[in-house]
C-alpha cells in the first residue's frame, strides 16, 4: 500500500507546467560516483518565445539527496515558470492594446489635420478656395537710387 500523506511528487508538481509546454527530463550519473545530475527542460514552443520560458532547471546530488530536496525545487521551479508566462502574456496584451488605441489615436488625428483641424462634417459643402491677390513684387534698387524719404529730407 502506497503513503498518501506525503507531500505531492514530482510529476505532481510539474502538472501546472505540462499544461503549457512539453518538458524534457534528463537524468545522468557524474563521474564522482553516487552523484547524479538532473535537468528539467521546458521545450521551446514557436520560434521567438522568450528564452526565459525554456531556461532548464538542473540539479546535482545523491539519489537521497534529490529524493528530499528536488520536489520542492520543482515546485518553485514551476511556479516562476508559470507566473513569469502569466506576466509575459499579461505585458503582450497590454502591448497589443496600447498599440491599437496609438493606431486609433493616429487614425483621428490624420482625419482632422487634412480639413484644417476640425472634425470632418459629412453634410457641409467643401468650402471654394478664397483666391488671395499676390504682393507687388519688391522693386530692387540700384546702389545710385535713394529711397523717397531720404532725398527729400536731403533737400531741406
Amino acid at each position: 500500500m502506497t503513503d498518501t500523506s506525503q507531500s505531492p511528487g514530482l510529476f505532481t508538481q510539474l502538472l501546472p507546467l505540462l499544461a503549457q509546454r512539453a518538458v524534457l527530463i534528463t537524468i545522468s550519473q557524474i563521474e564522482e560516483g553516487d552523484r547524479l545530475q538532473v535537468n528539467i527542460c521546458p521545450r521551446q514552443l514557436k520560434d521567438g518565445e522568450n528564452q526565459a520560458l525554456t531556461t532548464p532547471l538542473s540539479a546535482c546530488g545523491t539519489a537521497t539527496e534529490l529524493d528530499n530536496e528536488l520536489v520542492a525545487q520543482v515546485a518553485s521551479f514551476v511556479a516562476a515558470q508559470v507566473g513569469l508566462h502569466s506576466n509575459l502574456s499579461a505585458i503582450e496584451r497590454e502591448l497589443a492594446e496600447a498599440e491599437r488605441l496609438a493606431r486609433e489615436e493616429a487614425k483621428k488625428k490624420q482625419k482632422t489635420v487634412g480639413n484644417g483641424g476640425k472634425k470632418a462634417d459629412p453634410v457641409a459643402k467643401p468650402a471654394e478656395a478664397e483666391v488671395k491677390p499676390e504682393p507687388p513684387a519688391a522693386q530692387t534698387l540700384s546702389l545710385f537710387d535713394a529711397p523717397v524719404a531720404e532725398s527729400a529730407k536731403e533737400g531741406d
